[in-house]
């Protein structure tokens, strides 16, 4: 059974009048279904990612497509060798991605098609393209040429922005992990003032469905128990991210031991070992929950 998993990585921003009980009628029919996972609802919308067999996101899939919210959603596919959640999680937040800030979400950057993103990259067009995920979700994997704003968590955006070296003028192109956090960023780079932003459509994930060896690099994180996806292809094959105690390649991320700290960070089998699984940070006492 456990070869025939799958994950399924949704989002929708749309109003709904009562989360807290469309969360809690969530939970019911997720358990029913037997779905495992993490789902997020609040007023502005839905954000999950659900595990299961091929029948079971069927019937979520069909469930989705019949709700008057969350209909006409778009669903990105991957396999997993194994359950990657251990239990179901359905929660109300006031936001189903954290900015801390509210932006106009009438001016979101215009949608790239992977199709059209993958255009771009092959005939060299000028453009910033700017990762909006986390910088330790980059430093695994990320589009050629990307920059990242150096966030640790993606409420930071709304300061790091600012330090953007970008001409505003300039073609932004930006991408995330499933598009929803592109939803936000783009809309906060135009109330700083970029004229010309686009985000690719359903992000890394759906651009990997159609080119697994185009010109995302390196392996694509994803937070579930899998950690990342992408492995098995050619591009997948490079590791571009250093162990943050010894600098030696590796792509291979541990939760910082330390209670109060519980970082992600990337460390070698010897690293871990030689500092029982503690970050950088917290090895030097500088560490704090976040």
């Amino acid at each position: 059974m456990s070869s025939n998993i799958f994950v399924l990585l949704y989002y929708k921003f749309v109003a709904i009048a009562d989360p807290k009980f469309e969360t809690i009628q969530h939970k019911l029919v997720c358990n029913g279904v037997g779905l495992k996972g993490r789902i997020i609802i609040s007023e502005e919308g839905i954000n999950g990612t659900v595990a299961g067999t091929s029948t079971q996101l069927r019937q979520y899939v069909e469930y989705m497509n019949e709700h008057p919210y969350f209909k006409a959603i778009t669903f990105k596919r991957s396999t997993a060798g194994k359950l990657p959640f251990a239990k179901l999680i359905v929660k109300y937040r006031p936001e189903i991605v954290t900015l801390g800030k509210k932006v106009d979400m009438k001016k979101t950057g215009q949608y790239l098609t992977p199709k059209a993103m993958h255009q771009l990259f092959e005939k060299g067009e000028d453009m910033a393209v700017v990762d909006m995920r986390n910088n330790y979700e980059y430093e695994v994997g990320r589009f050629d040429g990307a920059i990242q704003p150096d966030t640790v968590k993606f409420y930071e955006l709304p300061e790091k922005i600012k330090n953007l070296k970008i001409d505003k003028t300039k073609k932004v192109v930006t991408y995330c992990t499933g598009g929803i956090r592109c939803e936000k960023a783009t809309a906060l780079l135009a109330e700083e003032g970029f004229s010309d932003v686009y985000q690719l459509q359903g992000g890394i994930a759906k651009y990997l469905e159609q080119y697994p060896d185009g010109y995302f690099r390196g392996k694509n994180f994803v937070f579930d128990e899998r950690m990342i996806t992408n492995g098995d292809t050619e591009s997948g094959q490079e590791v571009l991210g250093k162990c943050a105690h010894c600098q030696k390649s590796s792509d291979c991320y541990i939760d910082c031991a330390k209670p109060d700290c519980h970082q992600l960070f990337i460390c070698c089998k010897d690293c871990d070992k030689k500092h029982s699984g503690l970050c950088p940070a917290a090895l030097n006492g500088l560490s704090k929950k976040t």
